[in-house]
């Protein structure tokens, strides 16, 4: 079964928004470690914690899952066993995974380790963590792929736990077609919905999600096969979502999170049918799309050291300001980022591609190409 056009059209234009989710969440937290000592934004009034719990931990906490249910699904999208068809998939992997994240995490560490021994930027440093320079062979190694932490570079945890869930293809390829397959599915989700899982890598998020598009694929069930329900699912997901973002502070809270994930999921797959008739803004986000990997990557540590240089210069004194900051520094982030992406498409285009998967070289003939996302 290869997608059709419209289809990985509407999938395609999902990146943007959903990266912009990924950075809105790692900007959520307001402790900033300083040299001077933990630093905390105290916010008290409504709509500095309604607004941020809405964004970060509500409409944005759809972004990895779809990402990894979209991966699943591309992954095993006409797939067939074999040794050979095993090999090829790793291999296109080995190029658009395992290079950028050594890449990414080897340079974020070199940084690190600069900067912790230039007294004008220690002031930035907690403490709390140890100093590159005290690191032994393990490590480094560990800072780097992140066997019991996340990699230095912390939102590539997505990527190994992808790259960990590419090596399982046979495992997951033979529960898929043995008679389990759909029990395994459900009991997935079960464990996902609880937050019961036994292994720190790969993450039950990654499972779960992983497992179910490649499930879907396998049994030629279209991503978009719930459209219509699309209008109850949404008008479902907003009312949950009001209520997830009004409960943070209940017990039962991850219940109602993890059931909004599922239908938040689902709307932002409905919702692409429209934005995908809107020609400007499938331009725009179909281009937005091509920088989207890069923006993943580069997003931290400079959101962090956006983070720390502005909460150190210019403290908010109120929760307006820290609403502002919180608002702005995400949008300075993504807005840097996709002008350095222009940059070194312009200056630099073989680093770039390089060091963004290849997917410079991918974008190029998917515009020939529909068979792969």
């Amino acid at each position: 079964m290869l997608i059709n056009e419209h289809s990985s059209d509407r999938l395609k234009l999902l990146r943007l928004p959903l990266i912009i989710g990924v950075v809105f969440v790692h900007a959520y937290d307001n402790k900033i470690g300083l040299s001077s000592g933990l630093g905390v934004l105290e916010t008290v009034s409504f709509s500095s914690k309604f607004i941020p719990n809405l964004i970060s931990q509500g409409v944005a906490r759809i972004a990895v899952p779809l990402f990894f249910l979209m991966s699943g699904y591309f992954l095993f999208l006409g797939f067939s066993w074999s040794i050979e068809n095993y090999r090829k998939k790793l291999f296109f992997r080995f190029k658009t995974l395992l290079v950028p994240f050594i890449f990414w995490n080897v340079v974020t560490l070199l940084c690190v380790a600069l900067a912790q021994s230039i007294p004008a930027t220690q002031v930035y440093f907690s403490g709390e963590n140890p100093q590159v320079s005290t690191f032994g062979v393990y490590e480094y190694v560990n800072s780097i792929v992140g066997f019991d932490q996340s990699p230095i570079s912390y939102q590539f945890w997505f990527i190994r736990d992808l790259m960990l869930m590419v090596l399982l293809t046979p495992l997951i390829w033979l529960i898929i077609k043995g008679k389990g397959g759909g029990i395994f599915l459900y009991g997935v989700f079960l464990l996902w919905f609880f937050n019961c899982w036994p292994v720190y890598i790969p993450s039950v998020t990654a499972t779960a999600f992983f497992y179910a598009g490649a499930y879907f694929a396998y049994l030629n069930i279209s991503l978009f096969a719930l459209d219509r329900f699309g209008r109850a699912i949404l008008a479902s997901y907003l009312i949950l979502l009001l209520i997830d973002t009004l409960s943070k502070e209940y017990l039962f809270n991850s219940y109602i999170h993890n059931f909004g994930v599922i239908l938040g999921v689902a709307s932002a797959l409905y919702v692409s049918r429209f934005i995908v008739r809107v020609k400007i803004f499938k331009n725009v986000l179909m281009w937005g799309g091509g920088c989207s990997f890069f923006i993943f990557a580069v997003h931290e540590p400079l959101l962090t050291v956006l983070k720390k240089v502005a909460y150190r210069s210019i403290p908010p004194s109120s929760d307006g300001a820290g609403l502002f900051l919180y608002l702005i520094i995400p949008i300075i982030v993504i807005s840097l980022s996709m002008l350095l992406y222009l940059m070194m498409m312009k200056f630099a285009p073989k680093m770039l591609s390089v060091i963004s998967g290849g997917r410079l070289k991918i974008e190029e003939e998917s515009q020939r190409s529909n068979v792969e996302f």
